[in-house]
């Protein structure tokens, strides 16, 4: 038994030389770089994004009355001093541009935009006065802001409505302005 003791300590005790003279601690040349790999397909580029474009949908199928004020947390005093703020509401099939004028629809609609709100009166169109809806008169309130160029630079909207302008984009026309800035109906 002494024997194999000591034989399992020289086996061990050699095997633990040769490792430790066999590792450098310097690690060796790079070796020389490669053939160029195949070319992969290019992708094509993607369409325009609407990164300065908002567009907020509220529900206006139970509201009934004379007027309804909506709160716009996204209005805020930057985004009415620069921006474009667009307004449409979808009655029936049809999309209309506001402030809505009588002959379009069976009833004006007026819009006041203030930090944080955005409120509709409904006039009547033979009398002038206020007109009363029902629920279901008006299906959608769709609200597009769109961020003026260079409202970090206290630009003026005008830039943004002079772009659509230039464009030939009809801001009256809802889908116009989805087509434009590449936004779903």
């Amino acid at each position: 038994m002494k024997h194999l003791v000591l034989k399992t300590k020289y086996v061990v005790l050699a095997l633990f030389v040769a490792f430790s003279f066999s590792c450098s601690p310097e690690d060796g040349e790079d070796g020389a770089i490669g053939p160029q790999g195949e070319q992969g397909i290019s992708g094509t580029d993607g369409i325009n994004g609407n990164a300065n474009v908002q567009v907020l949908t509220i529900d206006m199928s139970t509201e009934s009355g004379t007027f309804d004020d909506k709160s716009v947390p996204e209005l805020t005093q930057a985004v009415i001093d620069n921006d474009v703020v667009l307004g449409y509401i979808k009655r029936g099939p049809r999309w209309f541009p506001i402030p809505a004028v009588a002959d379009i629809i069976p009833f004006s609609v007026s819009v006041t935009i203030s930090q944080g709100n955005y409120s509709l009166d409904y006039v009547d169109r033979v009398t002038g006065g206020s007109y009363s809806i029902s629920a279901g008169d008006i299906d959608l309130l769709k609200i597009v802001i769109i961020e003026a160029a260079n409202s970090s630079k206290n630009s003026n909207n005008l830039d943004a409505y002079e772009e659509l302008f230039n464009a030939g984009v009809d801001i009256t026309n809802f889908e116009d302005v989805c087509d434009y800035y590449n936004i779903a109906y």
